[in-house]
């Protein structure tokens, strides 16, 4: 007979009894066993987890004190100054020290060549404009972009209309932040790629960064709030490693808050008047508030780890006294301020090719991005789950 039944078939039917009543009863012990009984299974244990996180066996204490040194940049032969020259006219027979300039110029390119355990945002504020905000946020972009050798990507996070489209290079692309949030739910998954991601940005060629710039439309801007903000960082922190937050002139606005609470390191560009570090004061005034009313560190933290960067603007000139006081002033609430020195290829309020720029701006936006740098690594070592030896 079959017993391959259905479902039903089997619940009807009466359970088969293995014993016969009607068989006679057979002495246990001359029953021969086919298959002795098992003997019970020990008890199953679990491993104790390795805790991979103990003491290496070797500590490098000293080994890492010999090895101290990150680079050779005062063993490599000068390549500026006067020190340079005198080396190819000797045909290298005579090859003088390298100079304090080139040297702390190496140290700085080493500074912005560091990697650090997860995407970094740099975010600069300020809520006056004119005084330079998208000119630095470009500036920070092309020297990292430059120097870095990793991706890099400035953000035109303004709550209206910004201007990163109109002093970047736009390469016939229309795409803004709008249409990226349009697609975004393609870009949430396992299977976007960098090169599908680059269609809604605009790369700056020679300058080695990408922008993502923001709509022409300020209604559809108004729009973007913390949640669109908060997606839309989600996605381009997978495919770039330094993300440069230019931002609008509302401390209030939704992604403007929604901005500072990922920032890792704070940009304030200011010029050495009145109104421009009084709005500046006021912002890091609020930052402070709201540390002491939330009880979070994060935004007082932001503004001691600030770096300002001095712009030069237009109009009447402050007397040498008052910009004394002014700096004295701003100085006293961040970490650094660092000056910009004036370039025509920064204020032409068009497109700004950093080809064009001179060496003394190009010099200042590398000491600007080594201290930006170095507030990285500072925040970076602070929250970091990771064992990274540096």
């Amino acid at each position: 007979m079959s017993t391959n039944w259905q479902g039903i078939e089997r619940k009807s039917r009466a359970p088969i009894s293995l014993t016969d009543t009607d068989t006679p009863t057979v002495d246990p012990a001359t029953v021969i066993h086919a298959v002795p009984d098992a003997e019970p299974a020990p008890a199953e244990t679990t491993p104790e987890p390795v805790d991979h996180r103990e003491a290496p066996l070797v500590s490098g204490r000293r080994s890492a004190a010999v090895l101290r040194k990150e680079n050779v940049n005062d063993q490599l032969p000068p390549s500026t100054g006067w020190q340079a020259f005198l080396r190819a006219i000797s045909f290298g027979l005579i090859s003088p020290k390298v100079g304090a300039g080139e040297l702390a110029r190496r140290a700085d390119l080493s500074a912005i060549q560091r990697v650090y355990s997860r995407p970094m945002q740099v975010t600069v504020v300020q809520p006056l404009g004119g005084v330079g905000k998208t000119m630095c946020s470009v500036g920070i972009g092309s020297t990292f972009g430059i120097h870095s050798g990793q991706q890099t990507l400035v953000w035109d996070n303004n709550e209206m209309m910004g201007t990163a489209g109109v002093r970047t290079n736009s390469n016939d692309s229309t795409r803004t932040v709008w249409d990226l949030l349009n697609v975004l739910e393609s870009f949430e998954t396992v299977t976007a790629r960098k090169g599908e991601l680059s269609y809604y940005t605009r790369h700056q060629g020679n300058n080695q960064f990408s922008v993502l710039v923001a709509d022409e439309d300020a209604d559809r801007m108004k729009s973007i709030g913390a949640d669109e903000f908060n997606r839309i960082h989600a996605v381009v922190s997978r495919f770039y490693d330094t993300i440069i937050v230019d931002t609008g002139n509302n401390t209030r606005s939704a992604n403007w808050l929604a901005a500072i609470e990922v920032t890792d390191q704070l940009v304030i560009p200011a010029t050495l008047k009145r109104n421009a570090v009084v709005s500046a004061l006021r912002m890091i005034e609020q930052l402070e508030s709201m540390s002491e009313r939330t009880g979070n560190p994060h935004y007082k933290d932001l503004v001691a780890n600030a770096v300002v960067l001095v712009t030069q603007g237009g109009g009447a000139k402050v007397s040498a006294a008052e910009q004394a006081e002014l700096r004295a002033n701003l100085a006293s609430a961040v970490r650094v301020m660092i000056d910009i020195p004036y370039d025509p290829a920064l204020d032409t309020g068009s497109i700004i090719d950093w080809q064009l720029v001179g060496d003394p701006a190009r010099r200042a936006f590398e000491r600007a991005s080594s201290q930006i740098a170095e507030g990285l690594l500072t925040v970076d070592r602070a929250t970091s789950t990771h064992t990274i030896n540096r």
